[in-house]
């Protein structure tokens, strides 16, 4: 199971209780959506078959999420789509970090680790 929550650092220092509708559909598969009362954006998200379901849920994703951006500061990503944070969670708690270490992709030396880890469990199931 994963579940992330990207939290609002301003809210955090008051210790606010964050008031929401609780988890519903998302529209994509095993994935759970939570949204704040106040707000039309979702600030949570959880998966109950991530291991299984990441291509899904990825794909998904970058269909009908991939227009805001967070920072994962433990993974030292700053400003990434939601697909790309959930691909580090997967690289990183389901392949316990036995993917190699993400390289730049193409001229520009951009990379797309959803896209490598992608590659990654093709190659290796």
């Amino acid at each position: 199971m994963l579940e992330a929550v990207a939290s609002d650092p301003s809210q955090s220092r008051t210790g606010k209780r964050v008031l929401s509708h609780g988890y519903s559909d998302s529209y994509i598969p095993d994935l759970m959506v939570d949204y704040r009362l106040d707000a039309d954006r979702p600030f949570a998200w959880i998966s109950y078959n991530f291991q299984k379901t990441y291509p899904v849920v990825i794909w998904g994703l970058r269909l009908l999420m991939a227009d805001e951006l967070f920072d994962v500061p433990q993974a030292g990503l700053a400003a990434v789509p939601l697909h790309e944070a959930f691909s580090w969670a997967y690289t990183h708690f389901v392949l316990e970090d036995q993917m190699p270490t993400v390289q730049p992709e193409g001229p520009s030396g951009l990379r797309s680790l959803a896209r490598q880890v992608l590659r990654y469990a093709a190659a290796t199931a």
